[in-house]
């Protein structure tokens, strides 16, 4: 569980997020299953096959660490722009869901890492509840 430091969550959140995606790009899928304290339907080899198996079937010689800029940089019609990450508060306040879309490049690969943090006390208990999802 992550330490909950009222007001800065996001910036807790955003941290452990550049662990994870960092990772991820680095293929050290087991140091996910240790930091994240429910993995749901997720295992190790699960989560090794499905990005592994991404970015053979889409040429993909890696994935992007977290501090690699997003290039991609469209804007809508209705004027706003492309957002990389997102966190979604939810409306009891018992939590925050978070959703990164993995680069490679700098350009989204259509991976997204969607994880949820549920406020326990003066934690956040980290749950891989979408885990990878392929947009």
């Amino acid at each position: 569980m992550l330490k909950r430091v009222l007001g800065k969550e996001e910036d807790v959140i955003r941290a452990f997020a550049k662990e994870i995606v960092d990772s991820i790009a680095d293929g050290r899928y087991e140091e996910i299953a240790r930091n994240v304290d429910d993995m749901q339907n997720w295992d190790v080899k699960l989560l090794k096959e499905v990005i592994e198996s991404f970015k053979e079937d889409n040429e993909l010689e890696q994935i992007d660490r977290f501090d690699v800029a997003c290039t991609f940089r469209p804007v809508y019609k209705d004027g706003s722009v492309y957002q990389q990450e997102s966190f979604h508060h939810f409306n009891d306040g018992s939590g925050i869901a978070y959703e990164y879309a993995l680069t490679t490049d700098g350009e989204p690969n259509d991976l997204t890492l969607s994880v949820e943090f549920h406020v326990e006390g003066d934690y956040l208990k980290v749950i891989f509840e979408s885990g990878i999802t392929v947009l």
